[in-house]
């Protein structure tokens, strides 16, 4: 009857931005799946209104002596690359304004500049500014539509910018075009891309090659941390662990050693192994004594039954402590809300509860709750009211059904609708032997 402490879980993965009833995207193939398709590449698709840049060499020449044309069109070159190796030399130097000027005069000099355009382009990547990143990109691929290595870095600049159908058929392009698609880069990001949709598969097998393709790649151990998540999600716990343990002695940034111990933590707890569960989390409080979600997942550990640890008035203190730390988290008022459940002391058990639903009003579990403390006392209108309102929220929890029929049950004139609550119940869970 009492409503069951919601399992840990990561942290849900939002749907892919894509029309509504249309199919997630197809897998990006590994490289050494890569087939390059015969005859010419298609043109790139259209970013831009106007009329198709010409680049130099087509435009047509003014009147005028050939030779005086060839020394003018030297001089320009000149220019272009004097203002180029100062705008390098200015990067060298770490000032990037002046960098900026001297790359934009180069392009005065020759607008169809490969080498100008990409600096700037990938100055504004540094300095997170990826839109105007993306437009400086574009203007290289309307010139050259086959660059790879650049369609690459606008995939990338699409994904830091959330534009993940974007990205995605950036990396296509850049595929199709790299003369060798091994590129550890590209399918990082092509990952992280698989990561941000909840593709889990798929990102695995793009974060295992980048390690093939390089075992010692720049950002390894992000990689084993996103693979140590990915495998979480996939209840693989053995592999979890292994990478996050991976990454304990060099967190990828800005995590700390305190972060990894957690993520070490909620594995062994998902895999139901309490005891280690417990020993990973007080190594972050040795760390950290005021860690509010650490102190939460403790105390929730020594009210769980079948631990040989259990100890309400132990979880009850931690409980606390992490309110303490953070009065804003309203999972830590509805587990203290549950250790009062268990000494029957209900007034405190209500305050609980209702610090939990104030701060988040649209928890099923919650309100499911409150309607067991309400069957408790004999308010069974009250009861049925919190049931009613979790049922509301969230029609497919077979333990808000579940304890409604034994509610309708204990109104003796109410079988019919016990019954017809209970088979709900066993419609959303039919693996539930009660």
């Amino acid at each position: 009857m009492q409503a069951p402490l919601p399992q840990q879980q990561p942290p849900p993965h939002p749907p892919p931005p894509q029309a509504a009833g249309a199919a997630p995207p197809p897998a990006v193939q590994l490289p050494r799946q890569v087939a390059v398709p015969a005859g010419p590449p298609p043109p790139p698709p259209h970013h831009a209104q106007g009329p198709p840049i010409i680049p130099p060499s087509s435009v047509p020449q003014p009147n005028g002596s050939s030779v005086v044309q060839s020394a003018y069109q030297r001089l320009a070159l000149l220019n272009e690359q004097t203002w180029y190796k100062m705008g390098s030399l200015a990067e060298l130097m770490g000032d990037v304004e002046k960098a900026f000027t001297y790359y934009e005069s180069a392009l005065r000099y020759n607008p169809y500049s490969i080498p100008a355009l990409t600096q700037i382009a990938s100055l504004y990547r540094q300095s997170e500014q990826f839109e105007k990143a993306v437009d400086f990109f574009q203007r290289i691929i309307n010139i050259d539509g086959s660059n790879g290595e650049i369609w690459g870095a606008i995939g990338n600049c699409y994904l830091m910018m959330d534009e993940l159908p974007k990205a995605y058929q950036a990396y296509q392009q850049a595929i199709y075009h790299l003369p060798d698609p091994k590129e550890p880069k590209l399918w990082y990001g092509i990952g992280i891309l698989y990561d941000r949709y909840g593709s889990y598969e798929h990102a695995e097998e793009a974060f295992s090659a980048v390690m093939r393709m390089d075992p010692n790649f720049e950002k390894s151990n992000e990689i084993h941390f996103r693979l140590g998540i990915i495998y979480k999600c996939q209840k693989k716990f053995k592999n979890s662990l292994e990478c996050f343990k991976s990454t304990l002695k060099n967190p990828p940034k800005p995590l700390s050693e305190a972060d990894i111990w957690f993520q070490i933590g909620n594995v062994y707890e998902l895999d139901k192994d309490y005891l280690s569960a417990k020993e990973a989390y007080e190594h972050v409080l040795r760390e950290n004594p005021n860690h509010a979600k650490v102190l939460q997942q403790l105390g929730t550990l020594y009210f769980m039954p079948g631990t040989n640890f259990y100890n309400v008035e132990q979880a009850i203190s931690l409980l606390a402590q992490s309110i303490e730390a953070d009065n804003s988290e309203s999972q830590s008022w509805y587990l203290l809300g549950r250790c009062y459940m268990l000494q029957k002391q209900y007034n405190k058990a209500y305050e609980a509860y209702q610090q939990a639903v104030y701060r988040d009003g649209n928890n099923a579990i919650y309100w499911c709750s409150i309607g067991v403390l309400y069957y408790k006392i004999s308010q069974y209108r009250d009861a049925l009211d919190a049931y009613s309102r979790a049922i509301r929220i969230d029609a497919y929890s077979n333990e808000v059904w579940f304890d409604l029929g034994i509610l309708y049950e204990a109104c003796n004139s109410q079988i019919n609708d016990a019954i017809d609550a209970y088979q709900r119940a066993s419609e959303l869970n039919p693996n539930n032997e009660i």
